[in-house]
């Protein structure tokens, strides 16, 4: 230690404990804000999109070959066939929208 160095007291320690405390969440708070445009993260995120947009591409692609299967092979009407399975005509794949 310095020797003109006063010592902190207590109050004074914890008041600068304080103050630390309050700089410490103003930077957590502005790094999660930083943390939105992180190139990385944002490649996660695209990496992510593709997964599942490929993902849900294979679902209507199941669906649609069901829907062909039961009209062709079986000879249902296709109205019907959409009714039991559930879709709609506006039923098509994710990345037409």
């Amino acid at each position: 230690d310095d020797e003109g160095e006063k010592p902190m007291t207590r109050a004074a320690k914890m008041a600068r404990r304080s103050e630390l405390a309050k700089s410490v969440a103003e930077k957590t708070a502005e790094l999660d804000k930083l943390k939105e445009n992180d190139p990385q993260a944002i490649a996660d995120l695209e990496k992510e999109l593709k997964l599942v947009t490929e993902a849900a591409t294979r679902w209507t692609d199941n669906v649609f070959a069901c829907q062909e299967y039961m009209v062709k092979k079986r000879g249902m009407v296709k109205k019907e066939v959409n009714k039991m399975i559930g879709i709609t005509d506006a039923f098509d794949y994710p990345d037409s929208k």
